[in-house]
């Protein structure tokens, strides 16, 4: 279901208590099955704290402005380049710091999707024939941490958006959308676990809590990528030492973190040539360059060609 505003937190915290056991969604919509429902919230609110609410897998993103969601006591702060998901069952904490509006647009996975498109994902065509409706498949869980919007991941958000949108759309056709969204973001992960390959020698305790170090300074710079980022900043950012978390970052992520930085501003760029009137001085200043002619020649060095191609 689709709902414009954020429900009762007194009203939800109860409903989660007894896993909404009497079947009542936001604004006493009957619910098909108890356990959470899939809810898609598109709403616009200022200064708002939503503690301690027990959720199920969850996409949280912005339209605009910006937001943190927090989880124990790691905190992430988005805007609207990058998206967090939250694990099932894990306590969060939503947090719109700004009196200016923030646009909201959070995906919430209800129970028996969750459960059901796991199976579907996990399993093999043979093990899904010979056990259709295995209740024992894992859920995906993921580290709390920022990724980036990608334009695969807008369109597959937009699409799902519009199919809510209209009250008309066939179930099922809500559904397939829903679980190509599922899909990507847990294949998505799955990519970025496999391509950081770094410290094999070293044991797995000391590999996460690095890799742990060193997507705050990840989260930090998807934040803040239109501001002048420093290596000893990002470093201090992650509790390292500088030459101790510039060779770690290049290990796990490929690249120094000033050539990441490049290819987010790069991304963001090429987002607004495609998406926006904005002329080049004004997407320069929007990701953090001097002028229209830094922009040219990092869209250059990067794709080969000149930014008025791209804006064709």
């Amino acid at each position: 279901m689709l709902i414009s505003q954020f429900p009762n937190i007194n009203w939800l915290k109860r409903q989660i208590k007894h896993q909404f056991q009497n079947q009542k969604g936001p604004n006493g919509v009957h619910l098909p099955t108890a356990g959470w429902p899939t809810v898609l919230l598109h709403t616009t609110a200022s200064k708002t704290i939503r503690e301690d609410i027990e959720g199920p897998l969850s996409i949280f993103m912005n339209v605009q402005g910006q937001s943190i969601i927090g989880v124990e006591k790691h905190q992430v702060l988005i805007k609207d380049n990058a998206y967090v998901l939250t694990n099932n069952k894990a306590r969060y904490d939503l947090i719109l710091p700004n009196r200016n509006a923030t646009e909201v647009f959070n995906i919430h996975f209800g129970t028996q999707f969750l459960k059901d498109a796991s199976s579907w994902l996990y399993h093999t065509s043979g093990r899904l024939l010979d056990d259709p409706f295995d209740s024992n498949t894992p859920l995906p869980s993921f580290q709390l941490k920022a990724t980036w919007r990608s334009s695969t991941f807008n369109r597959l958000v937009t699409q799902l958006q519009k199919l809510y949108l209209i009250d008309t759309t066939p179930t099922e056709a809500k559904e397939v959308a829903l679980l190509a969204l599922f899909e990507y973001i847990v294949l998505n992960q799955q990519q970025q676990d496999k391509s950081i390959q770094f410290l094999k020698n070293t044991k797995k305790s000391t590999k996460v809590e690095l890799l742990r170090r060193l997507y705050l300074a990840v989260d930090y710079i998807y934040a803040y990528y239109n501001a002048p980022l420093q290596l000893e900043e990002l470093a201090q950012i992650s509790c390292l030492s500088k030459y101790h978390f510039l060779r770690s970052f290049k290990q796990a992520f490929g690249v120094a973190p000033h050539q990441f930085i490049q290819q987010i501003r790069f991304q963001k760029a090429l987002y607004l040539l495609q998406n926006s009137s904005a002329n080049l001085q004004e997407i320069a200043f929007a990701i953090g360059l001097e002028n229209a002619s830094s922009l040219s020649r990092m869209v250059y060095k990067i794709s080969g060609s000149y930014p008025s191609t791209h804006r064709k």
